[in-house]
């Protein structure tokens, strides 16, 4: 405030004592400068938000003062007081959603019966005997918009292209958040957001059930690998609840690891998939469920060998039969592809060598993007939560094709009542999930509601059914994740009804 203040009082100062050449009357000149202070703050970009065909165009011509000043008002004036039980105990759905939450305990808002179904079962070979290890990839900015079949960007992974036809594959999946601050606690535990994130909340994080607690309790061990800070984002804090036996970050390194160009973030992909798997390998008759957490794909986009990786985006480009247009289009943000290439190929490297290792026949992987990396301009309002889900084991009966949509809070109900049902892993009746599992129908439907946090103070995304809304604006969904602005008050008014529930318990 003062910065946007003082810089206006120099400015009248100067007009006030500074005598010009062309003398004007103070009283004119605070006309003038109340006037360009108030167009400063009122006049907003025309036509309508909902007029630009991308977000990216609107962001360019939206007033930013005038976004500034609604969104402080909005969180500054937001209400924590409402009924929480009462508003959500008896929330019923309707056709075309998942089965209504029965919530249990007025003081405790998310806690609910468990009724999770599951999906995953009929889709595997399963030896009850012997319970599956599980390794998730959280692939740092991967976008469903340069990613496998339909990306309008073109697709930029040739190998996850290959190994989604070898898997379960969910085209319109959504990561939970446009930053990477909720992705842990969003995949892990289906956990609400919290006010910035639940990680965020550090010691005063309510104790609370995950995917790691509950296997670690059943006889798994359980590892995290990164190649950068654990600190960031509290990471370090939220997994150490968890109870995770081996945390890997960036000081767990030795001498025969290089960092990347940039050493801001730490070890490159690939650096950090050599250490995965030299752990991985050392477990043989204990259940495990590792973690696997990249960092190539983001800001400063520096990578080993970049112009070797800018090449294969220049050949992967002829492959997609790009004309000179395109190309160029696309050769704006080179660097960023290079890395998409770097990465791709660090997962090549990562499914190669685990081949080779004894527990890969009874290992079930599960990869996906903790959000659509945003430097690329985003198409629509939806599209930087647009990620791909990947679900590949030896051990799958027979693959799919999902167009249905689901999220990051549907991941872990789904994969602990697989796990239960076939494996007889003991999972509590009751949990405090968010999400409802994951929807294998292979039609283009979402029988799911949640929120989707844009950043790590902005709550203004939610999604129910075929129908997003954004700062109350309502867009139906169409095929391949588009949205259409639409004018409903009644679905209008629904949606943001729900949200506000969501809302007032995640406040409380």
């Amino acid at each position: 405030i003062f910065l946007f203040i003082i810089p206006l009082t120099l400015f009248w100062a100067s007009l006030a004592f500074i005598r010009p050449r062309k003398g004007m009357k103070p009283a004119y000149a605070l006309v003038i400068l109340g006037a360009g202070v108030t167009l400063t703050c009122t006049v907003s970009a025309l036509p309508a938000a909902t007029s630009f065909e991308t977000e990216f165009s609107y962001n360019l011509a939206l007033n930013k003062m005038t976004f500034f000043a609604g969104e402080s008002y909005a969180y500054f004036a937001r209400s924590t007081k409402e009924d929480v039980h009462a508003m959500n105990l008896h929330n019923e759905r309707g056709p075309g959603h998942a089965p209504a939450f029965q919530y249990v305990n007025p003081e405790y808002p998310f806690l609910r019966t468990d009724e999770t179904p599951d999906v995953l079962g009929e889709f595997f070979n399963v030896n009850a005997d012997r319970p599956p290890n599980i390794v998730f990839i959280l692939v740092e900015g991967l976008g469903k918009a340069f990613s496998g079949p339909n990306a309008y960007l073109g697709s930029f992974t040739p190998f996850l292209d290959d190994l989604a036809g070898k898997s379960l594959y969910w085209e319109n999946f959504l990561a939970s958040q446009g930053r990477t601050f909720a992705a842990l606690p969003s995949v892990l535990a289906s956990l609400p957001f919290a006010d910035k994130g639940f990680s965020d909340l550090g010691q005063r994080m309510p104790k609370h059930l995950s995917l790691m607690s509950i296997l670690k309790h059943s006889g798994y061990r359980t590892r995290y690998y990164s190649g950068s800070d654990l600190d960031f984002d509290n990471e370090r804090f939220f997994l150490k609840q968890q109870g995770v036996d081996i945390l890997i970050g960036v000081d767990d390194y030795g001498h025969n690891y290089v960092k990347s160009p940039d050493t801001s973030w730490g070890y490159p992909d690939r650096e950090l998939m050599r250490k995965a798997l030299e752990m991985d390998q050392q477990d043989l008759q204990q259940p495990y469920i590792s973690f696997v957490q990249t960092i190539s794909m983001h800001t400063s986009y520096s990578i080993p060998d970049q112009g070797k990786y800018i090449r294969l985006f220049e050949e992967r480009m002829d492959r997609l039969g790009f004309d000179e247009t395109q190309k160029e289009r696309h050769r704006t943000y080179k660097e960023i592809y290079s890395t998409i290439m770097y990465t791709d190929e660090a997962l090549r490297f990562f499914f190669e060598e685990y081949a080779k290792l004894p527990a890969y026949g009874n290992t079930i992987f599960i990869i996906t993007g903790d959000h659509r990396l945003p430097e690329i301009p985003l198409s629509t309002k939806i599209d930087r939560f647009h990620v791909p889900l990947i679900i590949f084991s030896t051990m799958l009966r027979r693959t799919a094709h999902i167009e249905s949509i689901s999220s990051h809070l549907d991941i872990t109900p789904s994969l602990l009542a697989f796990l239960k049902k076939n494996y007889n892993i003991d999972v509590p009746s009751t949990v405090s999930w968010v999400g409802s599992g994951l929807d294998t129908d292979p039609s283009f439907r979402n029988i799911h509601q949640y929120p989707l946090k844009h950043t790590k103070n902005n709550l203004i995304d939610y999604i129910s059914g075929m129908y997003f809304i954004d700062q109350d604006i309502l867009f139906s969904i169409g095929k391949y994740m588009d949205l259409e602005p639409i004018q409903d008050e009644g679905k209008r008014n629904e949606m943001i009804a729900e949200f506000n529930r969501y809302k007032s318990m995640n406040d409380r």
